[in-house]
């Protein structure tokens, strides 16, 4: 697996947690 894919996922998930977490904190 590439390096690079794995820090984009990372971060992609990391956006979707905030996410939620935004959502259900308001």
């Amino acid at each position: 697996m590439n390096h690079f894919k794995g820090k984009q996922f990372k971060k992609d998930v990391i956006i979707v947690a905030v996410g939620y977490y935004l959502r259900y904190n308001l």
